[in-house]
């Protein structure tokens, strides 16, 4: 929801019925201040996850969420739009601290068989609560996105934090890694349905005692320090996940994936299509979700690299459509008036296409992909270089379509999109049908 505020708040906020009126500058802040709030969330993260454990900090990481939706709801005059800023500062801290540790999570307590399907429901989260803000924001312009709407919203890190508290063991592998056994057994237990009688299936205690074997392993060795860890960094199991993922997440922010989803309305608007763009917001937020179950679910027999390739070429062709057609009608090639269907496909396209690989998978990878010894660290990194990549495409974008046009951003996107795809072609590693320690071996 933090993300989906800003498309359908946005035009309502720069309307000349609201005081104060936003200007493009403030627009721009209040859109890309979530994104300043995220990496330092995302550097706290790491050493949370070590320290706190898993459950523990998906406790604690929803506080700034609730504080921050509280500002955002208590906005007045003459302090609206620091009270607005800081608002989305907090909630922006909240989302680079809270997504993390759950991908890493399920990647921890799921069997290799159906974690491709699980470490995707934290996006499918996301995509859901996003749908539920653009489908409020369809009356935005009459009923301002304060009020009912983000009292709502402030709830939910309140709800979260409950079904936390009493409804989600500790993972094993965090407790297996503090010599806590017993309590890692029984939690292995707890996520895999068995009885506290129950014989371990054969795989189940393979892992039990991997994980064992890695604390052990551990205890025989120092403590690492941050100069250990930078030494561990040179070796190849370290640095190419590191180097991938940092990749993936940098073309995720600039095809203009996040930047189409926080602008929807004004786009939709400024293009001078004969479209609702409050409605247009809505079909992409169902889109999202729908596809988002169907990738979730192809997950558990498609591997992430069909996956990363058909979103990535679904992605090249619907905004290379998307620019061509702008560049046609500013032109005056063609007219903009009974062909105003062809944008609004494309970027529904766009957007389904990038739920399919390029938007979900950065995410669901990263509890997959890196070695246990550095884990914390390097999910808290790129998660940190992900929201600062975020930040940048989203600030900018507004001076950019003044300066460029829609037509020549666009166009940036599509090439970004093209080279994104080859890139991940041939560099993203196949995590599907293998354990966390087959992943770390390969």
């Amino acid at each position: 929801m933090t993300a989906g505020f800003s498309a359908v708040a946005l035009p309502a906020l720069q309307s000349l019925n609201h005081d104060p009126v936003l200007d493009d500058e403030d627009a721009s802040w209040v859109a890309a201040l979530t994104a300043i709030g995220a990496p330092v969330g995302s550097l706290l993260m790491g050493p949370m996850l070590e320290k706190l454990g898993r459950k523990w900090t998906l406790i604690v990481t929803n506080m700034p969420a609730v504080i921050g939706w509280v500002f955002v709801v208590t906005a007045f005059q003459p302090i609206f739009i620091p009270l607005l800023y800081l608002g989305r500062l907090l909630t922006g801290l909240a989302a680079g601290l809270v997504s993390p540790p759950a991908v890493v999570y399920c990647g921890e307590v799921v069997d290799k068989g159906m974690r491709g399907v699980v470490v995707t429901f934290p996006s499918i989260g996301v995509i859901s609560w996003n749908g539920v803000c653009l489908h409020a924001g369809c009356n935005i312009e009459r009923k301002l996105a304060h009020g009912g709407g983000n009292i709502f919203s402030s709830s939910i890190p309140i709800i979260s934090m409950i079904v936390v508290w009493f409804m989600v063991p500790e993972s094993p592998v965090w407790l297996a890694s503090r010599g806590r056994t017993e309590a890692a057994e029984a939690s292995m237990r707890a996520v895999r349905n068995l009885g506290p009688e129950d014989k371990l299936p054969e795989e189940v205690q393979e892992e039990l005692d991997c994980m064992i074997e890695t604390k052990n392993n551990k205890d025989n060795t120092h403590k690492d320090t941050w100069k250990d860890t930078l030494r561990f960094l040179k070796r190849p199991e370290a640095y190419k996940p590191l180097i991938i993922m940092n990749a993936f997440f940098f073309f995720q922010q600039f095809t203009g994936i996040l930047v189409v989803m926080m602008y929807t309305v004004n786009i939709v608007q400024d293009i001078g299509l004969d479209f609702d763009g409050y409605l247009a917001t809505v079909i992409i937020g169902a889109t999202r979700f729908v596809m988002s179950v169907a990738i979730s679910y192809a997950s558990k027999t498609q591997g992430r690299r069909v996956l990363c390739t058909l979103s990535g070429v679904g992605m090249t062709l619907s905004m290379t459509t998307l620019a061509a057609f702008l560049s046609l009608t500013r032109d005056g090639v063609i007219g903009r008036g009974e062909l105003s269907w062809i944008p609004v496909i494309a970027l529904v396209i766009f957007i389904l296409s990038s739920t399919v690989g390029f938007y979900n998978l950065p995410f669901a990878m990263l509890g997959e992909v890196f070695p246990t010894r550095i884990k914390g660290s390097a999910v808290g990194f790129s998660m940190f270089m992900a929201s600062l990549y975020f930040f940048v495409a989203v600030k900018i974008f507004p001076a950019l379509k003044d300066t460029f046009e829609y037509n020549n951003v666009f166009t940036f996107y599509a090439v970004m999109c093209l080279a994104g795809t080859l890139t991940m072609y041939k560099f993203l590693p196949e995590t599907h049908g293998k354990t966390l320690q087959e992943v770390e071996d390969s």
